[in-house]
């Protein structure tokens, strides 16, 4: 007894030629077609909807960077903080300031001191692990 498989290829056998010639055909326009250039012009209308969105793009991007009739914002114009010496002194005055409105006064020999923080380096971290 034949199989399916034997049985088709038997009935079909006779279309391989017809296939055949098909297919070089199928392929003798592919590589016709692909050994053709595209002209500019052809390059061009194949671009025209991307080149159509970046230029919008760019309208929108010089829309958003003209000129507002605003004057620019020069750096020197922004207050700089003043040196860290100039801070803690003023610190200091205002404690004093502070401490002669309260009446309070510190003892013979004992200092009002300001406190100021070690840096993150010499500063110790302890964790308690149970």
């Amino acid at each position: 007894m034949k199989t399916p498989r034997e049985l088709l290829l038997k009935r079909h056998r006779d279309a391989q030629p017809k296939l055949d010639v098909i297919r070089r055909a199928v392929v003798a326009n592919e590589t016709q077609s692909a050994t053709s250039r595209l002209s500019l012009s052809d390059l061009l209308r194949s671009l025209r909807w991307h080149l159509a969105g970046m230029s919008t793009v760019w309208l929108f991007v010089l829309i958003l960077r003209a000129d507002t009739g605003r004057s620019p914002v020069l750096a020197a114009a922004i207050p700089q903080p003043p040196p860290p010496q100039v801070m803690i002194a003023s610190l200091r005055e205002h404690r004093r300031l502070l401490s002669e409105m309260t009446d309070a006064h510190p003892a013979d020999g004992e200092r009002l001191e300001l406190f100021v923080p070690k840096p993150h380096s010499e500063s110790r971290h302890e964790f308690v692990v149970a």
